[in-house]
């Protein structure tokens, strides 16, 4: 008459509950668990992806030593004018820094090969093949170095600094005219940086950090002499220009005068019109925001050597030595010419005035 519920279906309800819910549970821990796991896997991941990029980013760019060098140069240098090697950027080849072991002196072989600009003839002398393009075991030549770049910036007379100084007979009245306006700043030597070799045929040229501490590190030209000491040079060191950027602007001489500057294709056309066939640029001086726009003529031979430069760095921030003036009369807002290419990026290699 009534429906009799059977004991033992009843008394197994519960452990069946309690067993599903202890499924349910395993299986909410096996989620969780792997929901970390594959969390960690993911981060892991991204921790090595961005260590990765920032380990490359220590590297000196292969594809392009002027900084593109690490294109920080924001493409604007980053405001590390004096610190790249990109002043070099018409100088054939810069070699990679050894890696460094424990000790200062310990190194390790490193084949690679930076390319630094393949910049042409600055209408100099053609040397022959055999003669000295680069220095030889730089690495093995520290001490002679550091000796150098040290006696240079501890140099406490114009004397004594020209005795480590590139070409100082032609340099000499250069020098006595920079630090007219220039005192020379104290910088407490610390150590030498690294060394490059830079190869260009006839010389024996390398790349040098100096570093101080009470300033940040410098980046030098560095030259190896026939009776193997090293010498600095002292123009690209300093930015060295014939006159200062701001009076050239404001006066518009129409006598070429020597500046010391960083080219770039112009983004916006320039505000006054050029001869037909000119190309021009947009210029500033590394240590002015200033800029202005120059022309050449690309037709001329004696500017190949320019557009190899331009080419070689892509026509942006490309440091060059550059001969200037306006076509004038003073003041009358035209843009300024490039009469002349007088080195390759801030380096004069050949003895011609400066």
């Amino acid at each position: 008459m009534f429906a009799m519920t059977n004991p033992s279906i009843a008394d197994n309800d519960p452990p069946r509950r309690s067993r599903a819910r202890r499924r349910e549970a395993m299986i909410n821990a096996i989620a969780t668990v792997l929901g970390c796991m594959a969390l960690v896997v993911m981060i892991a991941t991204v921790v090595r992806v961005v260590m990765v990029k920032l380990w490359e980013s220590a590297k000196v760019n292969p594809e392009y030593v002027q900084s593109v060098y690490d294109k920080d140069l924001e493409r604007r240098w980053s405001g590390k004018t004096k610190e790249h090697p990109s002043l070099l950027n018409g100088a054939s080849e810069v070699r990679a820094p050894e890696p460094r072991g424990k000790s200062e002196s310990s190194t390790t072989t490193e084949n690679t090969t930076l390319q630094a600009g393949r910049g042409g003839p600055l209408g100099g002398s053609n040397l022959a093949s055999e003669t000295p393009s680069l220095i030889e075991g730089i690495d093995t030549k520290r001490p002679k170095i550091e000796h150098a770049v040290r006696g240079f910036f501890e140099a406490a007379s114009l004397d004594q600094k020209l005795l480590y100084s590139r070409d100082p007979v032609r340099v000499r009245p250069l020098m006595e005219n920079y630090y007219q306006s220039h005192p020379q700043q104290p910088m407490e030597w610390k150590s030498l940086g690294w060394v490059l070799p830079v190869e260009e045929a006839g010389y024996r040229l390398g790349y040098a950090q100096a570093i101080f501490a009470n300033a940040e590190p410098v980046s030098l030209i560095i030259e190896e002499k026939e009776d193997g000491s090293f010498r600095v040079d002292w123009e690209s060191s300093v930015r060295y220009g014939e006159t200062n950027w701001e009076e050239f602007i404001k006066t518009q001489p129409t006598s070429p005068m020597l500046f010391r500057v960083i080219a770039s294709k112009p983004q916006n056309s320039p505000p006054e019109a050029t001869p037909a066939g000119s190309e021009v640029l947009e210029i500033k001086h590394p240590d002015d925001n200033d800029v202005i726009y120059a022309y050449f003529d690309r037709k001329d031979p004696k500017f190949q050597p320019l557009l190899q430069q331009l080419q070689t760095g892509n026509w942006k921030d490309v440091p060059l030595t550059l001969r200037l003036c306006f076509p004038g009369p003073a003041g009358s807002g035209k843009n300024a010419r490039i009469a002349a290419v007088e080195g390759k990026g801030w380096l004069i290699l050949h003895g011609t005035r400066s």
